[in-house]
């Protein structure tokens, strides 16, 4: 009976070291893309996100001239890429944007003007320099993130890793 019991917990000891196993190795192999803000210099991280090819990140700040709003709309590529899409604002004054280039359309829609149809491909790591009174906004994941209250007047870098979900639960963000 004691050999019968000894042989059953080897079995399932040995069963559920292939499930884990397997677990892992599934776990390892599935890429996904991870969207990072840190400090600059210290590296701190700020925001982790995981984001999927196509999805949409924003980002808004208040104008030092006009001293409106300016969003600026990027996209994740399959590529692993951030490509701005458009810029949205409200006013056309000095430092603000007045003319579109190549396919890029300058527009008037919604009470605002907008810069669309854009495929300006963002050198990464992004240097974006956050204002504690420049009201900066980072909009993710139907998230609205105030960098100017978590950083301060701070450079931070933007930056798009790929890490495999292994990692993910690993570290446990």
């Amino acid at each position: 009976m004691k050999k019968m019991k000894k042989w059953y917990n080897k079995k399932l000891f040995i069963i559920f070291s292939v499930i884990g196993l397997a677990v892992i190795i599934v776990l390892s192999q599935i890429r996904i893309i991870i969207f990072e803000v840190r400090t600059f210099p210290e590296r701190e991280i700020i925001i982790k996100e995981g984001v999927v090819p196509g999805e949409k990140i924003i980002t808004s700040y208040r104008h030092s001239i006009a001293k409106t709003t300016v969003w600026e709309i990027y996209e994740v590529t399959n590529d692993m890429q951030l490509v701005q899409r458009e810029t949205d604002f409200y006013d056309c004054v000095a430092g603000m944007p007045y003319v579109s280039f190549g396919d890029e359309q300058f527009v008037q829609e919604d009470g605002k003007f907008k810069i669309k149809n854009m495929n300006r491909i963002i050198n990464l790591p992004l240097y974006y320099n956050v204002g504690a009174i420049r009201e900066n906004y980072l909009y993710i994941k139907d998230k609205k993130i105030n960098l100017s209250s978590l950083t301060g007047d701070q450079l931070v870098t933007i930056e798009l890793k790929r890490c495999n979900l292994w990692e993910k639960y690993l570290y446990g963000w």
